[in-house]
């Protein structure tokens, strides 16, 4: 399977936490939180790719921008909104064609 082939998996989990959020107004952190897991997964796996694909790319800013405009009406959003910003910075880390592990907490980045 190549990293830019469309993930069943990934539209599940879309699914279950983004459309879930959107349709009924319901927002479930187990389903955010496995969205992101397998997102973190999945950006290990495509890091030194040069093809990323658009299910991915999508994924990411839909979930982010969600997130936001959720916010404003829906309590259980405002208090995990943390989770935009992290899928926001997952993206840029596969844009960068970096993941998690490249980004220490407590170690100074140079460029």
């Amino acid at each position: 399977m190549k990293a830019s082939d469309f993930a069943p998996h990934l539209e599940e989990l879309s699914r279950r936490s983004l459309d879930r959020l959107l349709c009924a107004e319901v927002f479930d952190l187990a389903a955010f939180e496995a969205l992101h897991i397998y997102l973190c997964e999945k950006a290990t796996t495509i890091k030194a790719e040069h093809v990323v694909s658009k299910q991915v790319l999508l994924t990411l800013l839909r979930v982010s921008d969600v997130l936001r405009s959720r916010a404003d009406h829906n309590e259980a959003v405002r208090q995990n909104l943390y989770l935009a910003a992290d899928f926001a910075m997952l993206l840029g880390l596969i844009a960068s064609g970096e993941d998690r592990s490249d980004r220490g907490s407590d170690i100074p980045r140079i460029i």
